[in-house]
Order: C-alpha cells, then structure tokens, then sequence
C-alpha cells in the first residue's frame, strides 16, 4: 500500500511537471507595450463637414471631435486605414487669435484630406475650437504635435 502511494505520488507530480499550466508564464512581448509614441509635427486648419458623410462613412456635427487624416495615411481602400482611431493632438502655437497654445484634444478620425500634407491635419470645427480657446478666425492655422493613440483608444 505505501508502495503504491509513492507511484501515484511520482505519477502525479510528472503530470504536474508536464502540464502547461505548470510552466512559467511568458513574458509579455513588452516591446510593443513600450513602444514610444512617435510625434508628428505639422499645420491644422479646419473644413466644412456640410452634413456630408466623410471618407468613413458617417455624418458628423460641426461641433464633434473629428479630424480628417491625409491621403498618405488613410490609403486609397475602403474604409481608409484609420477610420474610427483616436489621436492626440497638441496646440503647438502660432497663427492668429490662438489662445490655446498647449491645449491637448483627443479625437476621432473620420475623413480623409487629400490636400493636406504628411503630418497636417483638417480638424472639424468642434476640435479647431477647442484647442484654439474658441477661435475659428482667418487664417485657419496654427502649428500642431500629434500622435495615434493606441488601438484600444488610451492616449
């Protein structure tokens, strides 16, 4: 009998030891968890959404969060590559009555400018605004830094 409880115990313990649950976790793959964001420095203006649907499909306000990203980002496919991700943008100074320098705005992108240069972006009215402190006067234009937020929409 203690014979037998010495196998079962041995028996036991290898199937223990061989089990995946007994190995150690993986570390996780903690170079794309700390990746650092790569900032883009550019121009923001601001466009006429007119009740149109833009390049990802929807209607949007005047007054919502919503950027246009450039053609050399969105592609030529449908949907463009970034419908729906979020980005960070930074009021970065410049331009006229701007009194938002240093502001931070997260939105969403939903169109796409294909006039708009690499790292420039069209902002709708709402995001224009709140990063200029209210300000939509001519000429349009102020300097930015932005980035992607991640997938999941953390910035």
């Amino acid at each position: 009998m203690y014979f037998n409880s010495i196998i079962v115990s041995a028996m036991l313990a290898a199937i223990t030891l061989a089990s995946p649950l007994a190995q150690p976790l993986a570390e996780p793959d903690t170079a794309k968890f700390l990746q650092k964001r790569v900032d883009h420095y550019g121009t923001a203006t601001f466009y006429e959404q007119n009740g149109a649907a833009g390049s990802c499909g929807q209607v949007h306000a005047e007054s919502d969060r919503i950027i246009a990203l450039p053609a050399s980002w969105q592609g030529s496919g449908y949907p463009p590559a970034y419908c729906g991700r979020k980005i960070q943008i930074t009021n970065n100074g410049g331009g006229q009555n701007n009194n938002g320098k240093g502001k931070v705005v997260v939105a969403t992108v939903a169109d796409t400018c294909p006039g708009c240069a690499r790292d420039d972006l069209d902002l709708s009215h709402g995001t224009f605004q709140a990063l200029t402190g209210g300000a939509l006067d001519p000429p349009g234009r102020f300097n930015i830094i932005w980035h992607f937020c991640n997938v999941n929409g953390q910035c």
